[in-house]
């Protein structure tokens, strides 16, 4: 066939189509940057004043759309790409669309949709219970983030409403020659809200794509109440880690066990957060929230097992809207460690046992 044909062939199939199905596609994202201050920015304790990426909400560039399919069917897909605003480098090397990637149908029925995806834990914490909506820099971003692992690739996700209850279940393949389970995950979340209070939770197990009797389950349980102007937070997190990943996500980016724990020896945390969020203006908010975390069995590689810690975290933020698109804000975090836990601040325990960051930026929302 000619191309001209082709051309022609395609141009009818798309006109005579758009008599019975409409379809949309957004590009959106987020510049976020900002200059902080850090007390501590490595294992000998110096200070330093950095760019970064920002704080609360990373920065991306993603496109989605729907088509309508008739009698309430809707196609749907997400592609998103996480950069760092301060010097345009992908946060995640050679995964263009790290944040999310991925095709759905949606009806009636809920939505069910397969590809790179954000975890049902994940989207519960950020979208409705952490304060801090799981973001924050890495000094702090420990508790949320290992409790939820964020995204996970080859996944098949559902969500559904019913009566009040908003319900959500993933599988992750873990692709793996030889065994379904290796490296697979499964993560639930649940939610009920009446009027101004909020109640939620879910469970989460990821096994190791090495040994199949290696793995980092989590539970967590979540409530939040709105009084007027004002958002109180609360929740628990329980995690039971042999794969070794929960001391990457539990540290700093510059201390050792940034570089994981070790596979096979099971980590067990406790971890409870309290916030409160409250709209002072019409462009002024304001979020405090307060993290604490008690690890037992703690390993770090190349280190060996270095026991049971504490760790403590109070942050606030205020954001100030100049419009609907763009926002100046300011954040301040203070983080002390407490035995094994300093090895997540410094990398060393000899090094210093806390460390308070100090950030001011501007986001535009497109």
């Amino acid at each position: 066939m000619k191309k001209s044909s082709m051309l022609l062939l395609a141009a009818g199939l798309t006109t005579g189509g758009a008599a019975f199905a409409q379809s949309t596609v957004t590009i959106y994202g987020i510049v976020d940057t900002s200059i902080r201050y850090l007390s501590s920015d490595n294992a000998q304790g110096n200070s330093n004043v950095r760019m970064d990426n920002g704080a609360i909400a990373n920065s991306r560039l993603g496109f989605k759309g729907t088509e309508d399919l008739g009698g309430g069917l809707k196609a749907m897909f997400q592609l998103e790409n996480g950069f760092n605003g301060d010097n345009g480098s992908m946060s995640q090397a050679n995964t263009i669309f790290n944040r999310q990637s991925w095709v759905g149908l949606g009806g009636s029925f809920g939505k069910v949709s397969i590809g790179r995806q954000n975890t049902p834990l994940f989207d519960l914490m950020a979208d409705h219970f952490d304060p801090l909506t799981v973001g924050n820099y890495d000094s702090n971003s420990w508790l949320p983030a290992a409790g939820t692992l964020v995204r996970n690739s080859n996944m098949i996700k559902y969500y559904g409403s019913f009566s009040g209850f908003n319900v959500g279940l993933s599988y992750a393949a873990g692709e793996q020659a030889g065994s379904a389970r290796r490296g697979s995950q499964i993560s639930s979340s649940l939610q009920y809200t009446t009027g101004p209070f909020s109640v939620g939770g879910g469970w989460q197990q990821t096994v190791s794509a090495t040994n199949s009797d290696n793995k980092d389950t989590t539970y967590n349980l979540s409530a939040s109440y709105k009084i007027g102007a004002a958002k109180l937070f609360g929740g628990y997190y329980n995690i039971k880690d042999s794969t070794g990943t929960t001391a990457a996500y539990m540290a700093m980016s510059n201390s050792t066990a940034s570089a994981g724990g070790i596979a096979g020896v099971q980590r067990k945390d406790k971890g409870y957060f309290l916030g409160t969020s409250y709209q002072a203006t019409a462009a002024l908010s304001l979020t405090g929230a307060f993290y604490y975390d008690k690890s037992q069995n703690a390993s770090v590689a190349g280190v060996g097992n270095v026991g049971d810690g504490k760790r403590y975290a109070v942050v606030a933020w205020a954001d100030y809207a100049l419009s609907k698109r763009t926002q100046l804000y300011t954040i301040v975090d203070y983080n002390k460690a407490k035995d094994a836990a300093r090895y997540e601040l410094t990398g060393q325990a000899a090094g210093k046992d806390n460390v308070t960051t100090l950030g001011v930026g501007i986001r535009h929302i497109f």
